[in-house]
Formats: structure tokens, sequence, C-alpha cells
């Protein structure tokens, strides 16, 4: 079948939205008709280049949408259920997926193929026939797509897919981050660095696992206004003196320092924001790394002294360790029920063709937390 969907030809070249030909769904793999897509800042990353991909190339990686046909072997969901897309899939059957976390899933180690997990592709140029690769699996800058049964999750047909979307990536990641990847206690202390849309999301989750003091910080003033309206007790605006930021914090928490940190800044991850992040925490604290850093970046600014004497952990995250299958049925729940908000972090909605333009409202660092494509 023909679908419209949104190219990139090569690193920081527009993108361009084309027809593209896009094969059955083979087994084990469901067709996709996309109602919503987030635009990720992971998305303008690889198109900028710090995360390399092959061309040509279809973005996106946060999406929702409705199954059109299922192919041989797929039981988990049948045409008309309303899914969100994990742009990491979870087999159920390899050790990672049996311990617990299916973030680390074998199938996972496909993903920078630009393939199927078979290896070969779904969607093909018009021009000339060959084909396009695929992001994580799941390409959702399209109005279809053919992805694999293990990338999807069923969820409420009731609840609006264009907000739901949110949870195949950006929510999922910051949410968990404050509640998988660390738990909380009432009262505890937490220092957000980075007040986009994983940020933000983060500090939903503080709040709900009840934080006493809840510290944002960013650049942009507009993000720390943002902050307070999902939940942030405190903020502290960096304007590339970190020692300050961290002076702050001390002065907020009685010299102490906070419980936990955690650092979203990613693409745009500077020593700064590392130095905030890690100073701000309190002796025995923890320092929980979620943002993606440029692939070229090989180290980052930890005093190894302080590290080992006050008993500092430093952790990675990787999708907020969700275990996904049942953590976004759970935070659609939230959201029906109004614990959460998530019409709060869609600035705006675009249509496909002004992804370029919502690349640029990414890259303006003050505009939006999320602009969501609605197909």
């Amino acid at each position: 079948m023909r679908i419209k969907a949104a190219v990139c030809y090569g690193e920081r070249e527009p993108l361009v939205v084309e027809e593209v030909e896009l094969d059955p769904p083979r087994a084990n793999e469901v067709l996709i008709k996309y109602v919503a897509s987030g635009v990720c800042h992971s998305d303008v990353s690889i198109h900028q280049g710090f995360l390399p991909r092959d061309y040509p190339l279809i973005l996106g990686h946060e999406g929702a949408g409705i199954i059109e046909r299922v192919g041989e072997g797929v039981t988990a969901v049948q045409p008309g259920d309303h899914v969100v897309l994990g742009f990491i899939p979870s087999c159920g059957t390899c050790k990672w997926c049996h311990v617990g976390v299916p973030i680390l899933c074998d199938l996972g180690a496909h993903i920078r193929t630009g393939k199927m997990i078979d290896g070969t592709a779904r969607h093909h140029s018009t021009k000339d026939g060959r084909d396009l690769h695929t992001l994580m699996f799941i390409s959702t800058f399209a109005e279809y797509s053919v992805v694999p049964e293990a990338s999807v999750v069923k969820v409420p047909e009731h609840l609006p897919l264009e907000k739901l979307c949110l949870l195949g990536c950006g929510f999922t990641t910051g949410f968990g981050a404050a509640t998988n990847a660390i738990h909380i206690k009432p009262g505890e202390t937490v220092t957000i660095v980075g007040c986009g849309g994983l940020g933000t999301a983060a500090i939903q989750g503080a709040r709900l696992s009840g934080a006493g003091k809840i510290i944002a910080v960013d650049v942009q003033e507009a993000k720390l206004d943002l902050a307070k309206k999902f939940g942030a007790t405190h903020t502290v605006r960096s304007r590339g003196n970190p020692e300050e930021v961290v002076n702050e914090i001390l002065e907020i928490t009685w010299g102490v320092g906070t419980d936990y940190s955690m650092e979203f800044v990613g693409g745009d991850q500077t020593d700064d924001t590392v130095r905030v992040a890690f100073n701000a925490v309190r002796k025995g604290g923890t320092m929980v790394m979620i943002g993606v850093a440029e692939r070229s970046k090989q180290n980052f600014a930890i005093d190894p002294y302080t590290l080992a004497l006050w008993s500092k952990r430093i952790v990675g995250v990787l999708f907020g360790n969700a275990q996904f299958r049942v953590d976004i049925p759970r935070y659609a729940e939230l959201y029906d029920q109004g614990k959460i908000d998530l019409d709060g972090m869609v600035t705006q909605e675009i249509e496909l063709g002004q992804i370029n333009q919502a690349f640029d409202d990414v890259l303006a660092g003050d505009r939006v937390i999320r602009s969501v494509i609605r197909f």
C-alpha cells in the first residue's frame, strides 16, 4: 500500500513528506494506522547527527494508533485495538524479559540496524524502489507502519491517543525514572536538571511519590514556570554558573543536598549540567542519568574523590526502567483518573507537513514541551 511519510535523506537535511510503499505485515507483525506521534528530542538528535543512523530513514518513535491488520501468529492484539508503541520491543521470552528488565530485551540488538527483526525492510521508495530504514522498528512519522507485535501495548479505547502517544517515550521515561529507577519516599528531596518533556514527567512522578522538595533546574524561565505547574516546589535558573546553582540547591536543602538528582538534558548535555546533578546530591545520594548524550561524548565531569568518599551513586536509566507492558496501561489509568497531566505536556498539535518547523521548535529550546503530529 502507498502511504505518506516524512523521510530523512541525510544529516540536517529537511525531512521530505512523500509517498512511500509499505509492505503487508509478516509473521508476528501488525499493520498500524497512526493517530498521533510525539516529536521527541531524540528524533532531532538523530537528524542532527548526534546519534548516527543510516539513511534514508523514517524517523519517529513516540506513537499511538489503531491496529488495522495482524500477521500470522499474532495473539496479543487484533484489528480495531488501540495501542501505544514501545520504542524498545519486549519478546517476553529472553533472559532480560524474564528477570524483569524488558528494556534490555535481546530484540533491542536489532534496533540500530534500521531493518525489521528479520533483517528486511517494509518501507520502500516509490521513486527508485530502494529500502527505507526504520527507526526502532516503528517509524511513527508516517500515516501507517508495519511493526513487531512485541512493540505494541493495548490501551483503553475511550482515552485520546493524541495524549497517550506520550507514553511511548517521553512520559514513561521521565515518570519511570522517578518511580522505577529510584523509589522516592514521602518527604525525600530531588533535583531535576532539564525541564522538557522528560523532566516534567519526572516532576509528576516525584510529586505523586510524595517528595518533600522538588527542585527544577533549567536555562529557560518559561520551562521553570511550567515546572511549577507540574509540581516543582522550587526552581533554579541555570546561566552557565554551576557553582551558584548548586549553592542555591544547598540553601534550599539547609546545606545537605537532595536525596536524588536526575539529569535529562541529553543531546545538549554539558559538563556543567552533569556537575550540577552530581554536586546537588547529598552524601550517600543517587544521581540518575537519563538524557542520552551525543555518541561522540566519551567522558563526563564527575569528581571520583567525592564519588568515593561521599559514597554517592550514579545510575544509568533507559526508558524509565519500565515494565512497559504493565506500566503504560497503568499510566493510562492514572491519566483517566486525573492524577497525571498529559494534556499540559502537549504544547501544540501539528500536521505531518509541519515536521521541519517542529524540529526547529525543539532546537530553539524555549518553544515547546511536546509537539504532537495528528494524522
